[in-house]
């Protein structure tokens, strides 16, 4: 049984090739979401036994404890890089899947590169082609490592596992980049795409968690708008989805201003159309506000998996008329860490999940 499931570890100089068609098996990595998940099918059992005119009171109490704590998620990963989110209206170059762990006794980073999917070819190449991916830990210029060279695919699987050491200290001040490139023999390697993920705003310990991030255009990198920070939580008994706006960071004003007053907006959307929103308080001058405001909606079960969830940071001002920085779309049907997000909501009922979002401008 051992052998279907091989993990590979490359540390040449070299680019070496490799075809295998295998999967790893990440033992006990979604053990804590299944444990979460039979949790809450015993808890609805027990309250249905238990039903009684308490029972929405019973979730309101429990809905604004878990506000108050704003408990860390299992695996919040990085989403505040220019690559880490990008919402399903703008056009990708493909999408990456890798796990991440912390091993501080040994001060070891181990980044399982799994696999890729959707690569869109480079011009020179018709249908499938070569690739391999090298992996940077900013601010450092050159790859630490890179991955064995994948033949003719779309969507290859790497399945390779590399360790780093990196001082816990220096975590926060590192950024994990991953480069897709194109393989060629003949001719000058070409780069496909990229994703970067801050490992400051990454939940490391406890691990491993599993993530799919969007590879971005190297020639076309988003605009540095700022970063928001909320959480998701869903709770099944009282069919509420609650949504709190935590914080932002770096915002950059429009048109170059010196100041500027923002607040955030949240909408529902159903099937791409809006049938609720709220907002929070304005701060006045601020870029990087802390607002820890709750929205909370009522969203039956049996509709959950058709609405999308759109954050938008907005600038306030006083004519009436006020003008969007950016936003962060999140939903059943995103891509990427955005559809990460939605999925560990999903995974862990009741708990708030907290993460990091790059604010897009389309």
């Amino acid at each position: 049984m051992a052998d279907a499931y091989e993990i590979n570890s490359s540390t040449e100089t070299g680019i070496p090739v490799y075809q295998r068609d295998s999967f790893i098996q990440y033992e006990g990595i979604f053990e804590r979401a299944h444990n979460a998940v039979v949790s809450d099918n015993k808890s609805r059992q027990i309250e249905r036994e238990l039903e009684s005119s308490d029972t929405e009171t019973r979730d309101t109490v429990e809905d604004e404890i878990g506000i108050r704590r704003l408990e860390r998620c299992y695996s919040s990963e990085s989403l505040s890089s220019d690559s880490s989110i990008i919402d399903n209206f703008l056009d990708t170059m493909g999408q990456i899947e890798i796990v991440l762990e912390y091993q501080s006794h040994e001060s070891r980073l181990i980044i399982t590169l799994v696999q890729a999917k959707d690569l869109r070819p480079v011009e020179e190449t018709i249908g499938a082609m070569d690739t391999y991916v090298k992996l940077f830990l900013l601010p450092d210029d050159e790859p630490r490592v890179q991955s064995k060279v994948f033949r003719k695919s779309l969507n290859p699987v790497y399945n390779e596992r590399f360790v780093l050491e990196v001082p816990q200290r220096e975590l926060e001040h590192r950024a994990l980049q991953l480069g897709v490139y194109f393989y060629d023999k003949y001719s000058r390697h070409e780069a496909i795409g990229e994703a970067e993920m801050k490992l400051g705003d990454v939940d490391l310990i406890p691990g491993p968690f599993s993530t799919w991030l969007n590879l971005v255009d190297v020639n076309d990198k988003p605009q540095d708008l700022g970063d928001v920070m909320f959480s998701l939580s869903y709770l099944p008994t009282a069919e509420r989805l609650t949504v709190v706006v935590v914080k932002a960071r770096n915002l950059k004003w429009l048109e170059d201003k010196k100041a500027a007053d923002p607040f955030v907006k949240v909408y529902l959307l159903q099937n791409g159309k809006k049938v609720s929103k709220k907002k929070t308080v304005v701060k006045r001058d601020d870029k990087c506000p802390i607002y820890n405001e709750a929205m909370i909606f009522s969203v039956p079960s049996s509709v959950l998996q058709t609405i999308t969830i759109r954050v938008t940071v907005t600038e306030h001002t006083p004519g009436g008329k006020n003008h969007s920085i950016g936003h962060v779309l999140v939903g059943p049907h995103s891509t990427g860490s955005s559809l990460t997000h939605w999925n560990q909501m999903m995974t862990s009922l009741r708990k708030p999940v907290a993460m990091w979002h790059t604010l897009r401008k389309y």
